[in-house]
């Protein structure tokens, strides 16, 4: 062997032993922040000792060789800290931060009556204010448009419904595809190779990896989610380090993981009501710009978490919230004291929002009629109850068409008859944002890419992907008027494994397809389908060709030679490779609204996609996933597209990253800034 080799692989092994108990005692212990995390200079983040407790416990922590003095863990208790779960003891250092470039080495040791356990973690600080001199320029303004669960498919899936191909070449290109930086992304969470949406976000926002469902915050036991130990977010940290402002626009519920994981410190995605509470309560709404994220902009679904629970169709509970943070978290990141009514169900969110300053609109009206003129100070706007409804069911009621067999809008089902499109609402947040002198930190959320993808709606996919897309030349049209700004449009993983296979080649076109007899009951492989005999490949696919009308939008998902899609990631569905004339139910919807009994299920929407239209939906097709009702996440990597006004910060995302690197690049071009120099637009 390599005499190298044997160096090296003798290294890892020391490292590794480095990272695990030297005594078996006591159980489950650890140390966060994990080996191997990286930090900005003097980016704010939580150090955590815990381990199963056999009695009374103490602990001691190091950093590079000197001990550190805990804010909360009491010495010798079996109390410690008073927040960590039953049965384990924990020993916080809150709000510490890192000056010196390089390697640290953190050390620990947590005692109990069965032993000592130690623990080491190397963590590496990245001084982002490196090369700011010999006339470079800031980016002033960072745009992050995420197109959830968006992969190359999706986005060729889009040009190609929008433009076209002739002769083999397209015709025409997306707003996305006309950057000029283009890069892969790596997607993998802290404990997973699939990442879900919270730290798929939450990476590109703090620069660590975190545990799926978990949003800027390390795994610890303790009784309350939104007690875990933090690590500041991109928005909080340029917020305090320059003034900068925060907006988030999604398509989704607020309280989803996409926006949340910008500016909300939880263990679990799923508890609205304090993850709402805390957009208002860290927003620094009084602008002191010692804490908080300077949220200015919110807008989305979710109404249901503002409305206090007595309140017709509130989803607010106590148990989804929290009532004040541990002392210790709010002298260490510099917060307010905790508001009065901060985790009460009864809590009227959306009046203390406008107690704050925010301008509040419910409908595309009222947010069109806010921004014509003179823009509010801050924007809080909320179009749903839960998710906001896909692009193809907002554009058909703004056309007054129904989808083939609907009878009745989805939009006025949902009880938001009345809704924005992405591209109005991110319109609408650079108004407000642009007044900020100081500059802002802006994520754009297509949501439903992954949602519709999860549902193994692939018309109703490729409709948000290119609603997405518009909002994207929203964001460059603004970046171009503003200057020194950039813009990434990426994804924070791919989903269902969404593959474009071929188009419909039945002679007849579409009504000949959907003469076709139901399939359903044929599920021998002996036997074909009609259904999938319609599928032409290779040659027979040739050029679908779509209308498109003066919206932007596709007159009809249905022509004769549609385009067809497979999900690699899939779970149980029936194909009948049309559309689908009504959504399967959201499940981030209040509860009245879901189940066979609630104001969907009444109306004939199926609950999971396997149940839409059983009879007349084509062949069964048999999903590879055990118990799943959607089609999942998959690991592959993603592209990422940039874009920048006034320097060069574009030539950063070139290439392959993890995605935890796409922080630290940003963080570097905002405040070491790049090169002079705009993007050459001669063959735009």
């Amino acid at each position: 062997m390599n005499p190298l080799v044997s160096i090296r692989r003798a290294l890892a092994l020391s490292a590794l032993l480095a990272a695990v108990p030297a005594a078996a005692a006591p159980a489950g212990a650890a140390l966060m922040p994990p080996d191997g995390a990286r930090f900005l200079s003097h980016q704010r983040f939580d150090i955590r000792v815990e381990g199963q407790s056999s009695g009374a416990c103490t602990a001691k922590v190091w950093i590079d060789g000197h001990q550190a003095a805990f804010t909360s863990g009491a010495q010798g208790t079996t109390t410690t800290d008073g927040i960590s779960a039953p049965g384990w003891a924990g020993f916080n250092v809150r709000g510490t931060t890192l000056a010196s470039p390089g390697w640290h080495t953190l050390t620990a040791e947590i005692t109990d009556a069965t032993g000592t356990a130690t623990l080491t973690s190397r963590v590496q600080v990245i001084d982002p204010f490196h090369g700011g001199r010999g006339g470079r320029r800031l980016t002033r303004n960072i745009v992050i448009m995420l197109g959830d669960g968006m992969g190359v498919a999706h986005r060729t899936a889009a040009r190609i419904v929008r433009y076209g191909v002739t002769a083999g070449d397209p015709g025409g290109r997306l707003e996305m595809d006309r950057f000029p930086g283009l890069g892969l992304v790596s997607t993998h969470s802290l404990n997973s190779i699939i990442t879900d949406s919270a730290p798929g976000m939450a990476c590109y926002a703090s620069g660590n990896h975190f545990a799926n469902s978990q949003e800027g915050v390390y795994p610890a036991h303790v009784t309350n989610p939104f007690f875990a130990p933090r690590v500041e977010y991109l928005s909080e940290y340029l917020h305090r380090v320059k003034g900068t402002a925060l907006g988030l626009v999604t398509t989704a519920d607020v309280e989803d993981a996409t926006p949340a994981a910008n500016a909300v410190h939880t263990a679990n995605r799923n508890n609205g009501t304090g993850v709402v509470d805390q957009y208002l309560d860290e927003s620094d709404a009084s602008g002191k710009g010692g804490h908080g994220t300077g949220l200015k902009v919110l807008m989305g679904g979710g109404r249901r978490w503002f409305l206090p629970s007595t309140t017709l169709y509130s989803s607010r509970t106590a148990a989804t919230g929290y009532a004040g943070l541990p002392k210790d978290v709010l002298s260490g990141w510099g917060l307010p004291s905790t508001p009065a009514a901060q985790g009460l169900a009864n809590r009227d969110l959306i009046a203390e929002f406008k107690g704050a300053g925010f301008t509040y609109a419910r409908t595309s009206a009222e947010l069109q009629a806010l921004t014509a003129g003179h823009a509010p100070d801050k924007l809080l706007g909320l179009f749903g109850y839960g998710n906001m409804n896909v692009a193809l069911d907002k554009v058909a009621k703004r056309r007054g068409i129904l989808p083939p067999g609907a009878s009745s809008f989805a939009v006025d089902d949902y009880l938001a008859p009345d809704q924005p499109m992405l591209d109005e609402m991110a319109e609408a947040a650079f108004h407000v944002l642009s007044r900020h002198r100081e500059g802002f930190v802006l994520m754009v959320e297509g949501a439903h890419i992954d949602k519709q993808s999860h549902l193994m709606d692939a018309d109703r996919a490729i409709g948000e992907t290119l609603e997405f897309d518009r909002a994207v030349g929203v964001a460059r049209k603004w970046a171009d008027r503003l200057g020194d700004t950039t813009v990434l449009v990426l994804a924070d993983h791919e989903c269902s494994g969404f593959s474009l296979i071929g188009a419909l080649s039945l002679e007849g076109g579409v009504q000949a397809l959907k003469a076709l007899p139901s399939d359903a009951a044929t599920l021998s492989p002996s036997q074909v389908p009609a259904r999938q005999n319609a599928v032409g490949t290779y040659d027979l696919a040739g050029f679908p060709a779509y209308q498109i009308l003066a919206d932007g939008y596709p007159a009809t998902m249905d022509i004769d030679n549609k385009m067809l899609v497979g999900f690699g990631a899939n779970s149980d569905r029936y194909e009948s490779w049309l559309s689908k004339p009504t959504p399967v139910i959201d499940s981030l919807l209040p509860g009245a609204f879901k189940g066979t009994g609630g104001l969907l299920g009444a109306k004939g929407y199926a609950t999971i996609p396997e149940l839409r239209n059983v009879d007349a939906n084509g062949f069964f097709v048999r999903g590879q996933l055990n118990g799943e009702g959607q089609a999942v996440h998959t690991a592959a990597d993603i592209p990422v597209s940039a874009y920048s006004s006034g320097s060069r910060a574009w030539m950063r995302f070139v290439g392959t990253q993890k995605n935890t690197d796409i922080f630290f690049k940003l963080a570097q071009a905002a405040l070491g800034g790049d090169e002079r120099g705009d993007y050459d637009r001669d063959d735009d």
